[in-house]
């Protein structure tokens, strides 16, 4: 193991600007409501609960969604990779794909109540397909550009941290989402528990907004609060996408563009597909990620459905209120074990901290056999601490990882290839999603779950919660292995750094 006895200097000239540095963060948070938000959080309990669309179903269309997500991604990394403007390579798209998602998103949520099952898949995957292309023109620009703002090894893991802390704000919003969403849709349909624990202030306040959320979000007879709710959050949702999605275009500049991006000739799409095939210690990040998310899907996608009828026996909107303090928790907890993670990031090489997180969050996630317990809704939320720490950690490290794999893809190739780098990378996230979503509608099916009963029996939320449990873990233990094996360790970054520099000098 690597250390570091005196804490490393960042030069001033490999320092990126404090406002670039949040204008930059800002943007985390298109992609939490864009994707957690709207795929982990929504997608399942507006469309099944709320529309009757079988699980399975959802599944599959989030499934084409995915596939066609997959192959469309290496294509914009390319291309932004080739694309010379005076404003640079990414920030055009980043500007071009934030107005495109904020224009298609509300269409998801406003499918006509009479329609059949069938014209309502139909429309989705339609919807869908036109959304996910908005967010590869947004995401592989925005995470291209992460790569290229410094090459300082350390510098690189501080400007993620600042995006885990405002992913953090972010993740504590979507943990009140769907609490919220239910409040808005009982208002709308005029059900009395909306006003349930209401003290005589807020009741007024309730009673005040009543007839405006009604107008706004139409509710017709029949229809679940869910649906009717989403009408009208998904409006606010649209307003913090646009501020956080044009943030990056408008105030980041990109390093390398003008210094030698815009010199270098462009490259063929399958010579660059053939280039990021060959980068070795890509590898080992692709692995460690695919197999994290696979498990942390399972998380994501049957903790509400464990949490509402395993845990809160069937009760919605309480479930809805656990899902809004432990993520209110998590935020405070995640935001404390920033600073501490930072400085061992500086202390020991990024590999070292992404075996220990990934093992702290098995170790967590075991936990849950002790703290889920039917009628005790908020032992659970001593799951937050591990939560809030391990995953986020990945993520934290995670693209300053990459940005260490594009200077070893430079030193190798001659060019710079963030967006092909990123985009390759991407397009295993993206299969990762696709068999964990084909696998979470495929064990909520097989745990018996039927969203038109009433209550689920003792059988099927046993079942579920058998599943969320193990499943998970098993994945987990595969993406420690993965992060084991990563070999740009800080020797062999800074080796990297100077060589380039000797070639063609510092940018």
């Amino acid at each position: 193991m690597e250390t570091i006895t005196a804490k490393p200097l960042i030069p001033s000239e490999d320092r990126i600007p404090i406002r670039q540095k949040i204008a930059f963060a800002f943007g985390v948070n298109m992609d939490i409501f864009a994707m957690s938000l709207t795929l982990n959080a929504l997608w399942l309990p507006v469309f099944n609960i709320g529309l009757g669309i079988p699980p399975l179903v959802c599944s599959v269309i989030l499934v084409v969604l995915r596939v066609w997500d997959a192959f469309t991604d290496p294509v914009m990394g390319n291309l932004s990779d080739n694309t010379r403007t005076r404003w640079g390579r990414r920030r055009p798209f980043i500007f071009l794909g934030t107005l495109l998602i904020v224009l298609v998103y509300p269409l998801f949520w406003h499918l006509p109540a009479g329609w059949s099952d069938m014209s309502k898949v139909i429309a989705l995957t339609g919807i869908g397909l036109a959304f996910f292309t908005a967010h590869t023109v947004w995401a592989m620009s925005y995470y291209g550009l992460q790569l290229e703002l410094t090459p300082n090894y350390d510098e690189r893991t501080r400007l993620a941290a600042w995006g885990s802390i405002f992913a953090k704000l972010g993740y504590m919003l979507m943990g009140w989402v769907f609490a919220f969403v239910m409040l808005v849709g009982m208002l709308a349909s005029g059900d009395p528990r909306a006003f349930d624990g209401a003290g005589g202030f807020w009741r007024g306040v309730l009673e005040f907004v009543q007839p405006a959320v009604t107008w706004l979000s139409a509710p017709q007879a029949g229809e679940s609060p869910i649906t009717v709710g989403m009408r009208s959050v998904c409006w606010l949702i649209c307003l913090g996408m646009l501020v956080f999605g044009l943030c990056p275009a408008l105030f980041v500049r990109e390093r390398y563009y003008q210094g030698q991006a815009r010199r270098q000739p462009k490259t063929a799409f399958l010579k660059s597909l053939r280039e990021s095939f060959h980068c070795q210690p890509l590898w080992p990040l692709i692995g460690m990620t695919f197999f994290l998310l696979i498990g942390a899907a399972f998380i994501d996608g049957l903790y509400q459905y464990v949490n509402f009828y395993y845990v809160c026996e069937g009760d919605l909107l309480l479930g809805g209120k656990i899902i809004g303090l432990k993520g209110t928790l998590k935020m405070f907890i995640g935001l404390a074990s920033i600073p501490v993670l930072t400085k061992l990031s500086e202390r020991f090489d990024k590999r070292i901290i992404a075996v220990s997180v990934l093992s702290l969050l098995v170790l967590g996630h075991l936990a849950n056999y002790f703290l889920l317990i039917p009628g005790h809704p908020y032992l659970q939320l001593f799951t937050a601490f591990s939560e809030a720490i391990a995953i986020p950690a990945i993520w934290m490290f995670m693209p300053a990882m990459k940005a260490d794999v594009a200077d070893w893809d430079e030193h190798h190739t001659g060019r710079r290839r963030e967006g092909s780098i990123n985009s390759f990378y991407s397009w295993f996230v993206k299969a990762a999603h696709t068999v964990s979503v084909l696998f979470n509608g495929a064990a909520l099916q097989w745990s018996g779950f039927n969203a038109k009963l009433p209550a689920q029996s003792g059988e099927v939320v046993n079942r579920m919660f058998v599943f969320y449990l193990c499943l998970p873990v098993a994945f987990w233990l595969l993406a420690i292995t993965f992060a084991w094996f990563y070999p740009l360790g800080r020797k062999a970054a800074l080796a990297i750094r100077s060589e380039l520099e000797r070639r063609r000098g510092k940018i």
